[in-house]
């Protein structure tokens, strides 16, 4: 006997909420997405004149407001701005209205990506008058090991001559598995004090070294320390070897990790309303034609338009949570607010004028790409990808709403009368949008994800919603594989497993669109590995540039030259903004190859690396390069 319909629609909806407490525990926490490129001032620089400007740049462009770049002196009181500029994407320039006096400065960084996450980082620069500045940087001028040489016998004490007499805070010399050497007690040479010697206890082995070192100036008054500053330098005996810690030990993920934010609830909410509301709509309209009135409709369309409104109410709040820096004035000028704001108006509009409902619920959909998830940003392809991302949540919207409005068989009409009318149709119109589906997303992918291994892919929160997202969407391709074979083969009894396919793929569709959602909150940079040339020129050097392993901790970077002139030396600078640069010298391994090694990838996110080469002829060479390392927590984004 055959269940009334209300009874199947409120099954379809129980399973619905069994999925959301299943995925409950499957969420995901998102950072920022956007990465700090560079400061002026720098992080820490010691400035003789003071700035009449403070500048940061993003690798994206922001949305800025009134407070998103704060001045704070050593009292912490704010120092006031004229202006706050945006010379270019990503690039914003604060004015200041007067000269900064000597001192420290903190500068508060709050601004907001593409994808509606704010930003927040903070630096600090020091403004010290030349003719006022009692004490010079600390600097080491010179060592008896040089960074990057490799000697064929170990040295019997290491000597460092600093540009001015110090204290030798800390010292330490590591191997290749970043073991400490022994060493004895520093030595202070008497007849120059800028010179200390530090005897080996022990003999090197065959390998490359880490020297660490801190110095610090002393009040001779106080006994306090006034200034200090460290530098970490590497040599090696008889060769290079790349340095690691032997620990076997692989990185692990656990679902204890994964969290649960308003953002997300507010994603599922939305994307699942304003899909099946778009989708029902051209359903009865495209498909029906209007010819076959579904009074259980009106039903499910009042559930996904209070579906829609409580995500996009949530979404609100969400942002106004995140945006405490805005005024009402400003919040409600930005995107991220203007554009649920307008979504609920069209959606509300749509749901009481009938006759205009595919218009409205087309248009709310469409806006979705401009404000969630990643399609708005440049790096991801600009305008191209949000195309793509519109055409993919229209069809997800066709199929979806579509299999929503399908199972809801009108009561005066049986299963075979219903398959008659509905089936042959709705089945061209899923094909089309399966394929526009698996197209667009293949699409967005490669524009999210240019490159990636299986390690990063599989331990990001992206690359696991990813792979199941795709996994059940193979399974939903089959099922509408099968559900085309019965609509060729016509007859009462495949009229009733059509319909019965057809709730299953109800149900696996909701389950997709939480994932869906969820790759929306997370960060496909997280699941991001590799190394790519900044400046697209054609140099002067053709180098090829491997680095092993591509994430935090130990590393080894590899630097082949093709057909390379005579090179007197190569350096190679690591900066992550706004705080951390480092600069070090390769080591020559023979004519073409030079290498570096040592703790190089301190943390997940952008490094920005710049190859400096000078050549035998005095010519100097520099090639950029932009460095992304996974990982969940993203330093600088």
């Amino acid at each position: 006997m055959n269940r009334p319909n209300s009874l199947k629609i409120h099954g379809l909806f129980s399973c619905f909420i069994i999925f959301f407490f299943l995925l409950f525990t499957y969420t995901l926490s998102a950072d920022a997405h956007s990465s700090l490129k560079k400061t002026f001032p720098k992080g820490g620089e010691v400035l003789e004149q003071a700035p009449k400007t403070v500048e940061v740049w993003f690798e994206d462009p922001v949305v800025t407001h009134n407070n998103s770049i704060r001045i704070m002196d050593s009292k912490g009181k704010q120092v006031p701005v004229s202006s706050l500029d945006s010379a270019g994407a990503g690039h914003v320039i604060t004015n200041l209205n007067e000269e900064l006096e000597s001192g420290t400065y903190m500068v508060q960084i709050n601004v907001i990506a593409q994808d509606g996450y704010v930003i927040e980082e903070d630096f600090r620069f020091t403004v010290e008058e030349a003719t006022k500045s009692e004490y010079k940087e600390i600097k080491l001028l010179k060592s008896n090991v040089s960074d990057g040489e490799i000697y064929e016998e170990s040295p019997e004490q290491l000597e460092l001559w600093f540009n001015q007499v110090v204290e030798l805070t800390a010292i330490g010399i590591f191997n290749d598995n970043h073991q400490p050497v022994q060493l004895k007690e520093a030595q202070i040479d008497s007849s120059n004090p800028r010179h200390i010697i530090i005897p080996l206890a022990e003999k090197l082995s065959s390998g490359t070294y880490q020297i660490t070192w801190n110095a610090s100036l002393r009040n001779q008054d106080t006994s306090s320390f006034l200034r200090s500053n460290m530098g970490v330098y590497y040599f090696a005996v008889k060769e290079f070897s790349s340095m690691a810690i032997n620990n076997g030990n692989n990185v692990e993920w656990n679902i204890s990790s994964l969290s649960f934010g308003l953002n997300q609830i507010a994603y599922w909410f939305t994307f699942i309303g304003l899909t099946a509301l778009f989708g029902i709509t051209w359903f009865q309209t495209i498909i029906l034609k209007k010819r076959v009135e579904q009074q259980i409709l009106n039903k499910i369309n009042l559930t996904f338009y209070l579906f829609s409104v409580l995500g996009l109410i949530l979404l609100i709040i969400h942002h106004k949570l995140d945006f405490t820096e805005l005024s009402i004035k400003e919040f409600i000028s930005i995107k991220f607010s203007w554009v649920p704001m307008v979504q609920l108006t069209l959606i509300t509009i749509g749901f009481w004028i009938k006759n205009m409902r595919l218009f409205f619920f087309g248009s709310a959909l469409l806006l979705w790409p401009f404000i969630i998830g990643h399609a708005s940003y440049p790096s991801y392809g600009g305008y191209i990808t949000i195309v793509a991302a519109s055409i993919h949540v229209l069809a997800v919207g066709i199929w979806v709403g579509g299999l929503w409005a399908l199972v809801a068989k009108p009561k005066h009409l049986d299963s075979k009368e219903w398959f008659r009318t509905a089936g042959p149709c709705f089945s061209k119109w899923a094909l089309i949008s399966i394929v526009l589906i698996g197209f667009s997303g293949i699409w967005m992918t490669i524009q999210f994800l240019p490159s990636f291994s299986i390690e990063s892919l599989i331990e990001s929160k992206w690359g696991m919603s990813l792979v199941a997202k795709n996994l059940l969407f193979l399974l939903l391709i089959y099922l509408g594989y099968l559900q085309r074979k019965k609509v060729k083969n016509f007859s009462i009894k495949v009229a009733g497993s059509f319909l019965k396919r057809a709730r299953t793929e109800v149900i696996y569709g909701v389950i997709l669109l939480f994932f869906a959602a969820t790759l929306v909150a997370a960060n496909p940079s997280a699941a991001e590995q590799g190394v790519y040339k900044e400046n697209t020129k054609q140099s002067d050097l053709d180098v090829n540039v491997e680095i092993t392993p591509l994430e935090m901790g130990l590393n080894t970077i590899t630097l082949d030259f093709e057909k390379a002139p005579e090179i007197h030396q190569v350096k190679v600078e690591m900066t992550m903004p706004p705080l951390w640069s480092i600069e070090n010298k390769a080591f020559k391994i023979n004519h073409d190859t030079y290498k570096m090694t040592g703790n190089l990838l301190h943390a997940a996110g952008t490094t920005h690396m710049n190859v400096k080469i000078m050549l035998e002829s005095g010519k100097k060479i520099e090639i950029p390069y932009k460095i992304v390392v996974p990982g969940e927590v993203r330093f600088n984004e």
